[in-house]
Order: C-alpha cells, then sequence, then structure tokens
C-alpha cells in the first residue's frame, strides 16, 4: 500500500488570484475591444461551458469553506476544489484541479492534498447548482511579466427551478504580481466603468437555492506570524479591509441595515489601518486614500444614522408611555428620510469613484515595496508597541478634559478610540489572548457608552430636520422625542467618568 504524504510533506496547491467584474451590458462590446487591444489579437470565438457544482444533502462542502464542481467544455470534463485562503478585493483560493473520463466527481483524487481530510472518499453528493456559460478569453501581458487571463462570461446559474443571469468579466493572474493585475484593472475602468463583484457563481448558486438574501459578513480575524514584516502586515490588513467592505455590497444595496453598518464599520476600519500605520507610510497617498474614506463614510454615515434613527430609537421611544403616542407621527417622514440617505447611498457605492477606490488602494498595497520609509522594513512585533503607543496617547489625551468636555470633544474621543480598537484587533495575533481580552474589554464598554451617548446627540438633530419648515404639525413630537433621549444622554454621562477611570487606569499589556 502506497503510504500517503503527511500533511506537512504536501506542497502548496495552486493559487488562485481573480477579480470578478460586473459589465453593463451596454458596456460590453466597448470592454471587449479595450480586452482585446491590450491582447494584441483578434477576439477569439466563445467557448461552451457547462459547470456542475455538487454537494451533500447537508450541504457540508459549502459549510466547510469548499467548492466542487465538474465543468465540461470542448468535450472534456474537469474537476475543481476551491477553498479560500483570503478575500480582498481580488477572491484568493487555492484550488485544485484534475481531468476526467466523466461528469461524475471523484473525491479520491484529493487523496495527497491538503483538503484529503475536509473531503473524505465515499462521500454521497449530488448536483446542486449548475451554469451555463458562453465564455470568450483573452490572454493578456503586462508589465514585469505579469501574465492575466480576460474572461467574458455571458450565461445563466441555475438551482432547482430558480435562474439568474451572469454577465461579467474575470481577471486572473497567471503569472507575476497582484499590482499589475489591479494597475490595469484601473485603466480597464477608466476606459469603461464596472462594479467589482466579490461572490462567486457557486455562492450566488447557492444562495438562489434556497431563496437568500446577499448575506452580511462581518470583519474576519486577521493573524499575523510573529516573523512578519510590517509592509507585509499592512498589505494583509488593508486587504482584509477591502475585503470586508466589498463583501457587503450587495447586502447593504438590498436595503439590508445591517450590511450598510458592516460598509460603513469597513471603511473605518480602513482609515484606522491608515492612521495606525502612518508614521511609516508615504505621505501623500495615505492622506489622499485617508480624504477618500473619510467622504465616502460620511455618506455612508449618513445612512446608517436614519438606520438607527428608525430601528433602534424611534422603537426605543415608543416604549415610552410618554412619547409613544407622539413618535408614531414620526415614523411615515423618518422613514422616507431613511429610503432618501439609502438611494444616496446606492448611487455611491454604484458610482465609479467608489470602485475606482478599492483597486486604486488594492494596486498600491500590493505593489512589491510598499511606498513609505525603513520602519516598514521591520519585524510586526517590534515596531506594533510604537504605534499602538501613538494611538493611545491621543485617546488619553482626548479624555483629559472628559468632566468638562462637550459633546464635540467627547465625539472626537469616540473616534480615537475606535481607531485604538481597531489597530488592537489588527495586531492582537502578536501578544498573549488574556491581556488583549482585558483590555479589550474595558475599550468596548467605553465605547459602547459613548456611542450611546453620540446616538442620544445625533438623533434630536434628525428629527429636527422631520418638524423643520413645513411640519409644524410635527413639533410637540420633536420636543418630546428631544425630551426623552437628553435624559438618557444624561443617564449615561453619569456613568462615563468610572468607565473612562477603569479604562484608562490599565496599562498597555504591549508595554
Amino acid at each position: 500500500m502506497t503510504q500517503q504524504p503527511s500533511v506537512a510533506s504536501v506542497p502548496d496547491p495552486p493559487r488562485e488570484l481573480e477579480l470578478k467584474l460586473v459589465v453593463p451590458a451596454e458596456c460590453t462590446a466597448a470592454l471587449v475591444a479595450a480586452v482585446a487591444a491590450r491582447a494584441g489579437g483578434e477576439t477569439p470565438p466563445p467557448r461552451h461551458e457547462l459547470t456542475s457544482y455538487f454537494d451533500t444533502p447537508d450541504e457540508a462542502i459549502a459549510r466547510s469553506g469548499l467548492s466542487l464542481r465538474v465543468r465540461c467544455a470542448d468535450g472534456r470534463h474537469i474537476q475543481t476544489v476551491k477553498a479560500g485562503r483570503s478575500n480582498g478585493a481580488a477572491a484568493d483560493r487555492d484550488e485544485f484541479e484534475w481531468p476526467m473520463e466523466a461528469s461524475e466527481p471523484d473525491l479520491g483524487l484529493l487523496a495527497g492534498t491538503r483538503l484529503a481530510d475536509r473531503l473524505p472518499p465515499g462521500l454521497a453528493v449530488k448536483p446542486v447548482v449548475s451554469t451555463d456559460i458562453r465564455r470568450t478569453i483573452h490572454t493578456v501581458r503586462l508589465d514585469a511579466g505579469t501574465v492575466v487571463e480576460a474572461a467574458l462570461d455571458e450565461g445563466v446559474i441555475k438551482a432547482g427551478k430558480a435562474s439568474t443571469p451572469v454577465h461579467e468579466l474575470e481577471l486572473e493572474l497567471k503569472q507575476g504580481t497582484p499590482a499589475a493585475l489591479f494597475r490595469w484593472a484601473l485603466a480597464l475602468h477608466a476606459a469603461v466603468p464596472f462594479t467589482i463583484e466579490s461572490e462567486s457563481k457557486a455562492a450566488r448558486g447557492y444562495r438562489l437555492r434556497h431563496n437568500q438574501k446577499p448575506a452580511v459578513r462581518k470583519a474576519w480575524d486577521i493573524v499575523l506570524p510573529r516573523t512578519i514584516r510590517a509592509a507585509e502586515a499592512f498589505r494583509r490588513i488593508v486587504g482584509a479591509g477591502l475585503g470586508h467592505l466589498l463583501a457587503n455590497q450587495q447586502a447593504a444595496l438590498s436595503g439590508d441595515a445591517e450590511g450598510v453598518h458592516q460598509m460603513r464599520v469597513a471603511i473605518r476600519r480602513l482609515r484606522a489601518a491608515l492612521a495606525l500605520f502612518a508614521p511609516c507610510l508615504e505621505p501623500y497617498a495615505a492622506a489622499r486614500f485617508q480624504a477618500e474614506l473619510r467622504r465616502v463614510g460620511q455618506v455612508f454615515g449618513q445612512a446608517r444614522d436614519w438606520d438607527v434613527f428608525c430601528l433602534q430609537v424611534l422603537p426605543e421611544a415608543m416604549r415610552d408611555p410618554d412619547t409613544a403616542g407622539w413618535c408614531d407621527l414620526l415614523q411615515p417622514p423618518a422613514h422616507a428620510e431613511r429610503q432618501a440617505a439609502h438611494r444616496q447611498f446606492a448611487a455611491h457605492v454604484t458610482a465609479p469613484a467608489f470602485t475606482a477606490l478599492a483597486l486604486g488602494m488594492a494596486a498600491w498595497v500590493e505593489q512589491d515595496a510598499v511606498p513609505g520609509n525603513a520602519a516598514l522594513h521591520k519585524l510586526m512585533v517590534d515596531l506594533a508597541p510604537r504605534l499602538l503607543d501613538r494611538m493611545a496617547r491621543k485617546v488619553h489625551r482626548r479624555g483629559r478634559r472628559l468632566p468638562h468636555a462637550s459633546d464635540a470633544d467627547r465625539h472626537a474621543l469616540r473616534k480615537s478610540l475606535k481607531k485604538l480598537r481597531y489597530g488592537v484587533d489588527y495586531l492582537r495575533s502578536l501578544y498573549p489572548d488574556e491581556a488583549v481580552d482585558a483590555y479589550l474589554q474595558r475599550c468596548k464598554k467605553l465605547q459602547k457608552l459613548l456611542g450611546e451617548m453620540n446616538d442620544a446627540v445625533t438623533a434630536p438633530g434628525l428629527a429636527d430636520r422631520l418638524g423643520n419648515g413645513s411640519r409644524p404639525d410635527l413639533v410637540p413630537a420633536v420636543g418630546a422625542l428631544t425630551q426623552q433621549l437628553g435624559r438618557r444622554h444624561d443617564a449615561a454621562l453619569d456613568r462615563l467618568a468610572r468607565r473612562w477611570k477603569r479604562f484608562r487606569g490599565q496599562a498597555p499589556f504591549w508595554a
């Protein structure tokens, strides 16, 4: 019997780095022409591909983060298993492929790979999703020896009787650097605007199968080895932030309040990453990206503020007998404002500038040498205390006047505290869990209290917009709500000094 190699001896699998772009139907011809011109040849005829995705009856394969498919094209069958590695602006996956004689999968082929234990032979699988695609492929050679396969896919995804159309361009890095791939995507986007699709065909098929809305994704944990250099740590952190941002596009555009919230959180986390590494980065690009993220974040913030007002503030006020009757009057105009804020949010997310921001940041951090000073060459574990100290000093400086601070001062403290918290989240894997958890617990409690106070300050301003001008009938309702929120604000203020003292009194775990 042949002994299977141990996990340690299994070679690294092929890596698939793929940028998936959604192309408006009316722009297809222009985009194909731009790709063909860069490829330096005529457009080849499309290839017809029929693909079946397989899973167990309880969908154990999908739940394990894998996909299993068999694709038939030109009379040949190819079995492919993909495993997610990380998610940034582009999908980064491990990919295993084998030629097949038939259209049924053979899980025995995974023996000797890193997935052997995750997909053992003998699993009962059946087709759950299929695609019928006409694919037009160009091979494009870019600078620095980079080779990209550009595939225009037009067709349909099917799951049972349900189906959804496909119209997208996939840019797969075959050889070379991700930075060159993103730079070319920027050039294409400048000629023919598109949006980035973060969801695979398989994931869309599963969602179609269950008639589910797009999922909301929280930020995933970042694990940094103690041997990692600062430049690579920054690259991974920003990449994860872009992945978090793009992964929530579809949920947010569908009107999901939590999707909007997660996109706003992603913007803040990206800004926190730039702030954390600011002493090390090339200042012009860092400042410009920071400014654009701030601009986008303000638009996202308006939608989030109305979500909080309509879904949290008003329902809480309705539970108070003193304000319940009045707040009934505020609900229709408040929900109209919320819908308008969501329309403005959607216009910004689908605008060319938003896609350009994501591609631009990806191209910037994926350079062989992230622009900055010599500190980026240091071990992250050696640089981390200096960076966290800098952020913590800003928090403590803004908290010195806390007993006599204005609402604006407390809001500034809250923003600095969030950046510190995200900075700790990014670097936590470099330190013992117990010390980090204890620090974060007090950080989060203080942040939550400041958030309650901020909501109590923001909501009356939103309510005032409802009762201002043409709606004098709403003035009593706005007054009642403002009075109730004032009581909540004062109750939170009574607890603030104690929470601040507990936070300020703890020693930094990174010292």
